[in-house]
């Protein structure tokens, strides 16, 4: 990590994303409190948040193969660009004097949609920036300093949120998209010297599939996502209907916040864990902790153990995804990141959206407790996915096992 942060060009990119995530993180806090304030609707509070995940699905695998084919940076920029542009929707409906739900459903997807096409870019920018014999610690600067974030800014916004109008937090996400899209295109080209020869998605499609342990790690990843994507999406419901603390209610952001002290734990743990049990282990562990904690927040009606136990869901859920992204960075070839790292995370958060509208659904009609209860189910079924497959006994994998670029 000393090493990297050295490297001017790596600060750069390093404060980009860090400062973006800042803004992000705001959002995700403010969106789903607007729309249940808006509201009051579970269903459409779900649908905010699973919306997020959508354009994932439908630009994942086209902004693959345009990231491996043209310029990582003028992507990057444009996204960021989009992102900002987004999010001036619902803050020209505040300064006409109304937000609507429409506003916040288009910054939702707007800023999604930004992402998917940065998150196709970065992949091999980043392997490009950092080397692949740094990755694994690129990945964890990057999201350690996540989770320090993630851990202030929700409990900071939902203060700013009960004593202002949560909508002017949006303001300050669109400010930290253009200074990211500024300091992108301070940076000397990071582009490919040579783009590869073969750009079709299909065999990105082919790679991932056909591999032994990326196909079977992914399918999993894809039930995983339904249980923490479904859960997420229906924290302010559950805040507000089992553990009475109502969206103007400061406590809300220490909810959040909660969860980002799990991903803190999770991320400077993460290394140690993974160099004394292996992938395999931390996976399985992930899993299981994960379906058990929802399991506990569905029967559970006290404040003080709820932040227990968003915690403990956010440490797994961070654990298994890292764990599988890191995985799949490193046993994917350089001219194959956009493709298949993008593929791979479409199938994964594939699960995100359906769990956050089956959620609602469920919550609506039958209540928030059988909705966390049913959202533990995919999490069960990813575990039995992973148990039956090579992954278990993934051990570490360092630069002297990993196969050839």
């Amino acid at each position: 990590m000393r090493s990297l942060l050295a490297e001017p060009r790596f600060r750069r990119w390093y404060a980009a994303r860090e400062i973006s995530e800042a803004g992000a993180v705001a959002t995700a806090v403010v969106l789903p409190l607007l729309t249940y304030r808006l509201t009051g609707s579970a269903a459409l509070t779900a649908v905010v948040a699973g919306m997020e995940a959508v354009p994932y699905l439908l630009f994942g695998l086209f902004a693959g193969a345009v990231a491996d084919r043209h310029s990582s940076k003028l992507i990057m920029i444009a996204a960021d660009c989009f992102c900002a542009l987004s999010l001036a929707v619902p803050l020209a409906g505040y300064l006409s004097g109304t937000v609507q739900t429409w506003h916040l459903l288009v910054a939702a997807f707007g800023i999604s949609t930004g992402f998917a096409w940065n998150n196709a870019a970065a992949w091999g920018a980043q392997a490009r920036i950092a080397g692949r014999d740094r990755l694994a610690a690129a990945n964890q600067l990057a999201w350690s300093t996540d989770v320090v974030i993630g851990i202030a800014v929700p409990v900071i916004a939902g203060a700013v949120a009960a004593v202002a109008d949560p909508v002017l937090l949006l303001a300050f996400d669109l400010a930290t998209y253009l200074v990211s899209a500024a300091l992108i295109a301070s940076l000397a080209g990071f582009d490919a010297e040579t783009p590869p020869r073969d750009t079709r998605i299909r065999t990105g499609l082919t790679f991932l599939w056909g591999h032994e342990l990326l196909r079977p790690l992914t399918i999993a990843a894809c039930g995983l996502s339904m249980s923490f994507g479904g859960a997420g999406a229906l924290l302010v419901v559950h805040a507000e209907r089992t553990l009475h603390v109502m969206t103007d209610d400061a406590r809300i952001g220490l909810l959040f916040g909660a969860r980002a002290v799990g991903s803190l734990v999770a991320t400077l743990a993460l290394s140690f864990l993974v160099r004394r049990a292996g992938y395999g282990r931390v996976l399985t562990v992930a899993y299981a902790s994960l379906a058990a904690a929802l399991v506990a927040l569905a029967l559970n009606p006290y404040f003080g153990l709820a932040l227990v136990l968003w915690s403990l869901f956010e440490l797994s859920r961070f654990c298994s995804t890292m764990s599988g992204i890191t995985v799949r960075q490193l046993l994917t070839p350089d001219d194959l990141q956009g493709r298949v790292n993008t593929v791979g995370r479409m199938v994964a958060w594939g699960g995100a959206p359906v769990g956050a509208f089956a959620g609602g659904a469920i919550a609506s009609s039958a209540g928030i407790t059988p909705a966390l209860l049913l959202l533990a189910l995919p999490a069960v079924a990813a575990l039995v996915i992973l148990l039956r497959s090579p992954g278990r006994h993934l051990g570490d994998l360092t630069p002297a096992t990993l196969p050839s670029p």
